[in-house]
């Protein structure tokens, strides 16, 4: 990725992974070199700045906290009106 930040002119802050830049990242549990399989072991994410679990999103990292509900996920989450209905 440092070629297409390069590209950019955004070399100095994307595209490797060096202390002071910005990057996310994804931690799995099994090498997706030994097996393509393994690519879905999503445990943690890293993303602008902030450690996340996959699972359930929750922030673990610099702050632990639980993730926000989705609409779909609450009890007053109502279903939307047909279209053209008011």
């Amino acid at each position: 990725t440092i070629v297409g930040a390069d590209a950019l002119g955004l070399d100095g802050d994307l595209g490797s992974l060096e202390p002071g830049k910005l990057a996310d990242l994804v931690i799995l549990s099994a090498n997706p070199l030994e097996d393509l399989r393994n690519s879905n072991t999503v445990e943690r994410v890293m993303m602008n700045g902030r450690l996340y679990d996959a699972d359930t999103l929750d922030e673990l990292w610099p702050r632990e906290r639980p993730a926000p509900s989705f609409y779909w996920q609450r009890d007053e989450a109502e279903p939307r009106p047909a279209a053209g209905v008011r």
